[in-house]
C-alpha cells in the first residue's frame, strides 16, 4: 500500500466510523478531506476499499513495533508501551466499526483477522519467551498456548454479544485485556514489577 493510499484509507475509515457504508455524500466526505472523485480515482470498488481500511488498521498496529527498538526491553514494559499505544491510536475505533465490515466482506474480514493474528502470534510468543529468560515471567507456561489464548480473546473484542460497542469502548476492554494477560503469566518478582511499573505508566498518562 502507498503513502497516499494509506493516509486515504484512514480518512476512510473515519467516515465508515461515522456515517457506515451504505451512502458516500459529498458533504459528509468533505468533512474526513475525501470527495467522490478521490475515491473513484484510488479505490475500484467498496470492496477495494474495506480492503484498504482494514490493512490500513493492521498497519496502524505494526507501525508500533517498528517505531520502538524493544532491544535490551523488560518483557514487562514492551507489553505496557504496546499497549498504551494501541490504546492512545485507535482510541476512536469501536468494534462496531468492524463488526459493520466484517458483515458486509465476511471473505475480507476473515482473511484480515488471519494476517493480523498471524503478526501478534509471532509477537507475543517473542515476549513470553523473553520474560522467561529474565526470570519475570512463570517458567512452566507455554508460548505458544498463551499466544493463542491472548489472540482469542483479543478476537473476542468484536464480539457486540460479549462487549456491546455502546458499553465498552476499545481502550477500557484491550487494557483490562493486558492486564489480565500479564497477572496470569507473571511470576512473583514480575508480578511485583508490574505493578510498580504500571503505576508509573499511569502518572505518565494522566490527563
Amino acid at each position: 500500500m502507498t503513502e497516499e493510499r494509506l493516509i486515504l484509507a484512514g480518512k476512510l475509515r473515519s467516515y465508515i466510523s461515522r456515517y457506515g457504508m451504505d451512502d458516500f455524500n459529498e458533504k459528509r466526505l468533505e468533512k474526513v478531506g475525501l470527495s467522490l472523485d478521490i475515491l473513484k480515482q484510488h479505490f475500484s470498488d467498496r470492496r477495494d476499499m474495506v480492503k484498504a481500511v482494514l490493512e490500513h488498521e493492521r498497519k496502524s498496529f505494526e507501525e508500533i513495533f517498528n517505531e520502538y527498538d524493544f532491544e535490551g526491553w523488560n518483557a514487562i514494559d514492551i507489553m505496557l508501551m504496546v499497549s498504551n499505544e494501541i490504546s492512545n491510536r485507535f482510541f476512536d475505533v469501536t468494534p462496531s466499526i468492524t463488526i459493520t465490515l466484517s458483515k458486509i466482506y465476511p471473505d475480507i474480514f476473515e482473511e484480515h483477522l488471519e494476517k493480523r493474528s498471524d503478526f501478534i502470534y509471532e509477537k507475543i510468543k517473542i515476549n513470553i519467551e523473553k520474560g522467561m529468560q529474565q526470570g519475570m515471567y512463570k517458567n512452566d507456561i507455554s508460548s505458544e498456548m498463551i499466544a493463542r489464548m491472548y489472540i482469542a480473546k483479543l478476537n473476542d473484542i468484536h464480539n457486540p454479544e460479549i462487549y456491546p460497542p455502546e458499553e465498552f469502548s476499545f481502550s477500557t476492554i484491550f487494557n483490562n485485556l493486558i492486564d489480565n494477560v500479564i497477572k496470569s503469566i507473571t511470576n512473583e518478582e514480575g508480578r511485583a514489577y508490574y505493578k510498580q511499573r504500571k503505576q508509573l505508566y499511569s502518572v505518565l498518562n494522566f490527563r
